[in-house]
């Protein structure tokens, strides 16, 4: 029997609505193993924090989802508490599926409406108006509740020689640790572990508070009750090998490199994959207004977390000396991703600036459909980062057909191979460079979009048999 932990996506899906590419990579391979494998011979599970229990349920439901949805899985995790989007307040979305925390700030929301209190609600984006119009709508109907999955203790079910896979960021969950440890010694089961990065321990001045030593600190336990760790890339692999030679503890380590290929599936899409994305949407309705007015002239797409690691300060810099170059047709460039951290420098500019004039525009929170719209509808996109463990972004805009321009370090360039322009993202000038090549001299574009159309990319079922045979060689 096959065990594939879900806690990160849990934890994710308990407060956000988009998602992010680390939990894009584990129900992207979840949900390939049950159909691979047969619902049978997979069971999901999760770290209960209330209980404090490692849970088993039932994986067939994963057979259906085709895409990540939050209302389903939030459905699934938290059975009655859990709360549609649709049916989440503005600015309330984050406590959807926390009931106590969701009562208490609509009553708060509610007070400073009646006051009259409109920089209340302006500091949250929002307004009285936007309040008053969702508590006076017709309620959407609420999610059906899966109270019929059948949960059980894994310490119960689970047999000698079962594997259990991680392929998500479990570190910094208080009390899992521990019982991965357990299940380990008194069960004797297999248990793998998926590292996507060792970022927090290699560019620490890029982590937010802490991170950097509960990481260290559940990689050490991890190689504790790990029989084999997998790699997302060449490049990770001897960052963890390096680890291990410093800590003085050895697990094999094998490499599944991660998809370039990005799936969009939308209820609004004709199942047609040979024609465009754009081409295969019945209407637009899966593609908010505001994302429609970013495509209505050319612009290069940043996708991604907007934090310091994405090296945004330099690319605006670059940018900004761009739309100074005499004779250039400069396109916008627009960031695609929800806000981060130390990011002050970047944040700073762009209020200093007035987003660089108007140059620089953003979609904060673009859903699946919405990110697939912006990368059919971008020249290139731009992936300058100071360091990554794989770099979905640069894979997902080859699977569009576009080139990008992407920063020569760390595993990028095993992303991007002899299909996209290179920079140094240490240098403004190696950044300029490398997008006034891509800007200026479109026959170089067009014949790296050539390269990329005759290009054999990896599919999440390419990660899924390969994850198979790595987990299968004990």
């Amino acid at each position: 029997m096959y065990y594939f932990d879900m806690t990160d996506i849990l934890l994710y899906v308990e407060k956000e609505t988009t998602v992010s590419g680390i939990q894009r990579v584990s129900f992207e391979v979840i949900r390939r193993m049950v159909k691979q494998l047969g619902a049978e011979n997979v069971r999901l599970s999760y770290w209960d924090r209330l209980r404090r229990e490692y849970i088993a349920i039932d994986a067939s439901f994963l057979a259906d989802m085709e895409e990540f949805s939050p209302d389903i899985l939030g459905a699934v995790f938290f059975g009655k508490r859990a709360r549609a989007q649709n049916d989440a307040a503005p600015t309330l979305m984050r406590y959807r599926n926390r009931p106590l925390k969701y009562w208490f700030y609509s009553k708060v929301r509610s007070y400073h409406a009646a006051r009259g209190h409109e920089r209340y609600f302006a500091k949250m984006g929002s307004s009285i108006a936007e309040w008053s119009a969702f508590k006076t709508r017709k309620a959407p109907t609420r999610l059906e509740a899966t109270e019929d999955i059948r949960r059980e203790k894994v310490s119960e079910v689970i047999r000698p020689g079962d594997q259990l896979i991680i392929l998500g960021a479990i570190w910094n969950i208080d009390g899992l640790e521990p019982a991965l440890q357990r299940l380990k010694d008194a069960k004797g089961i297999k248990i793998y572990q998926l590292v996507h990065d060792l970022i927090p321990i290699i560019a620490t001045k890029h982590i937010a508070a802490d991170f950097s030593g509960e990481f260290y600190h559940w990689l050490l336990s991890s190689i504790g009750y790990c029989d084999r760790f997998i790699a997302n890339s060449q490049n990770t692999a001897r960052d963890l090998q390096r680890f291990m030679d410093e800590v003085g503890e050895q697990r094999p380590i094998d490499v599944v490199p991660l998809a370039q290929k990005f799936d969009v599936v939308h209820s609004n899409q004709v199942k047609d994959p040979k024609k465009p994305f754009k081409s295969r949407l019945k209407s637009l309705e899966g593609v908010d207004h505001s994302v429609l007015n970013l495509t209505k002239s050319p612009f290069v797409l940043v996708v991604g977390t907007m934090e310091s690691r994405k090296n945004l300060w330099r690319l605006a810099q670059a940018w900004q000396r761009l739309t100074h170059t005499p004779g250039l047709d400069v396109p916008k460039l627009v960031f695609a991703g929800k806000p981060g951290w130390y990011n002050d420098d970047f944040e700073t500019l762009m209020k200093a600036t007035g987003n660089l004039g108007g140059w620089v525009q953003f979609s904060k929170r673009p859903s699946d459909t919405e990110l697939g719209f912006l990368y059919e509808s971008c020249l290139f996109t731009a992936t300058v980062s100071v360091y990554e463990g794989w770099g979905l972004p640069i894979g997902e805009s080859l699977s569009f057909g576009k080139t990008a321009v992407v920063a020569d370090n760390s595993s990028m360039p095993e992303v991007g191979g002899d299909l996209v322009e290179y920079c140094d993202a240490h240098s403004i000038s190696s950044i300029y460079d490398a997008c006034h090549k891509l800007i200026a001299n479109p026959d170089h574009r067009r014949a790296l979009e050539k390269r990329i159309s005759q290009a054999s990319l990896r599919t999440w079922d390419d990660v899924t048999t390969e994850l198979l045979e790595a987990v299968g060689q004990e």
